[in-house]
């Protein structure tokens, strides 16, 4: 399996996941900040609205193999909305405390090729 240390050979198809570590290489951005990209890629892969930090956040532990702090991925949302990757869609998400909270979508500049 393939991780962003050693990340997959072209070709690939579009919307596949090794598409998604490609298009994240090419940004200039941390290794955290790229975990979340992709988890933004694969998770608008299967819910078609924006997504709140916890979901982002159950995916890339599932990507690390380990959990991770909360305030790591918010973090992480906050700098790539800033750069213009990553939009506030709304803030009509629901934390895991079952209340209202940001939703997050990929930026269409930031979406994989």
């Amino acid at each position: 399996m393939s991780t962003l240390l050693d990340p997959p050979q072209p070709p690939t198809r579009n919307g596949s996941p090794e598409t998604s570590y490609e298009a994240a290489d090419l940004i200039d951005a941390s290794r955290m900040q790229k975990f979340v990209l992709i988890a933004l890629d694969r998770l608008g892969d299967e819910y078609p609205n924006p997504v709140e930090a916890w979901m982002v956040q159950r995916e890339v532990e599932t990507m690390l193999s380990h959990p991770i702090a909360g305030s790591t991925v918010r973090t992480r949302l906050n700098e790539l909305v800033d750069r213009g990757l990553v939009i506030i869609a709304d803030r009509e998400g629901l934390s895991g405390t079952g209340h209202r909270c940001t939703r997050y979508a990929l930026a269409e500049l930031g979406k994989a090729a």
